[in-house]
């Protein structure tokens, strides 16, 4: 009994002591993950395989992010995946959208094993 009364109040303390990322992160715009998806609702429709990454330059104040968004099992038999990083950089209290850069994952050619910025053959 008092190993269990020990453990619910160490659960507890662990509990009520996290911050979540709403609280670090009290930003007005969307996150950059959200915008993503918001501009890309497709992403969530296709059957391709999506793999989606964020990652931020800090863990508590953060000013610049990337969205790393890597599609797989296309329609089109010349490309074996796409992937398209978006920048993001914090002004002014919101998330804006910088750069985005689109690579390819080519079938075939000389250039089957990385991503290259010219579209494939």
């Amino acid at each position: 009994m008092l190993r269990v009364f020990i453990l619910s109040s160490l659960l507890l303390g662990v509990m009520s002591g996290c911050a979540t990322t709403s609280k670090l992160m009290n930003f007005k715009s969307d996150t950059p993950i959200q915008q993503v998806l918001q501009e890309r609702p497709e992403l969530l429709k296709d059957l391709a395989t999506v793999e989606i990454r964020q990652f931020f330059n800090n863990i508590e104040r953060p000013t610049a992010a990337q969205v790393k968004v890597t599609e797989t099992g296309l329609k089109d038999d010349s490309v074996r995946s796409v992937r398209t990083i978006y920048s993001f950089k914090h002004i002014e209290n919101n998330w804006k959208l910088v750069n985005t850069q689109r690579s390819y994952q080519c079938m075939r050619g000389k250039n089957t094993k990385s991503f290259q910025a010219a579209q494939c053959p």
